[in-house]
């Protein structure tokens, strides 16, 4: 029964109105933290789709939105961060998704 509790995590949260946290990363198909907010929650994680991106997308060094090695979310650039994070006016993205040794890992010129 643990893991179904997980069907009901929210999928993000705001830290102060400014700083934006997620599991994974971004989605191309979310621009706005409203959209996150119209997401059906209480699901098991689809394959595919903006849920899923949320999930298991991560930062590149690129610009745009690339194929994720994972074979589930995208790769994001620094240039994406940049226009979610005016859209909705936050000054960062927290993420947990990748194991970093040190403890964190800044992206993209501490965005």
């Amino acid at each position: 029964y643990c893991t179904e509790i997980f069907d009901y995590l929210s999928l993000s949260a705001i830290i102060d109105g400014k700083i934006f946290c997620v599991h994974g990363g971004l989605s191309p198909s979310i621009q706005t933290l409203d959209q996150i907010r119209t997401i059906d929650r209480k699901q098991e994680v689809p394959h595919d789709g903006p849920m899923c991106d949320l999930l298991w997308s991560d930062p590149e060094d690129t610009q745009g939105w690339g194929v994720s090695p994972r074979g589930a979310g995208y790769l994001f650039g620094s240039d994406v961060v940049a226009q979610f994070n005016a859209a909705n006016n936050i000054n960062m993205i927290c993420r947990a998704h990748q194991l970093v040794m040190e403890g964190y890992k800044w992206h993209f010129d501490e965005t």
